[in-house]
């Protein structure tokens, strides 16, 4: 393989990669805990959007809803890894199950 066809594989590569930060930064997933009573969205960038609380669970033991907040975040997180990982693998065309380092 000549050095052009390395700068020009380099480029291909660069473009996929842009494609797809970009496709991840549209990503939202929400995470759920209690049943329903914390949910949690968080965008591609790992920031939380939004926190909802069902009121009764606000009313109750603040231990309870600290370990609710906690088990919706880390969902989401785990969630928002698991997708990232399959638009980062259909974006940069890596043959099924074809583990990415991050």
């Amino acid at each position: 393989m000549g050095m052009f066809d390395k700068m020009k594989e380099a480029k291909n590569m660069y473009s996929n990669i842009k494609k797809a930060q970009n496709e991840i930064n549209k990503i939202q997933v929400e995470g759920v805990s209690g049943a329903g009573a914390v949910k949690v969205v968080v965008k591609g960038n790992h920031q939380i959007v939004s926190i909802s609380i069902d009121e009764e669970v606000s009313k109750g033991n603040k231990k309870i809803l600290e370990d609710y907040i906690v088990a919706a975040c880390n969902d989401a997180m785990n969630k928002l890894e698991k997708e990232t990982k399959e638009k980062m693998g259909s974006v940069m065309n890596l043959p099924g199950g074809m583990k990415l380092p991050f």
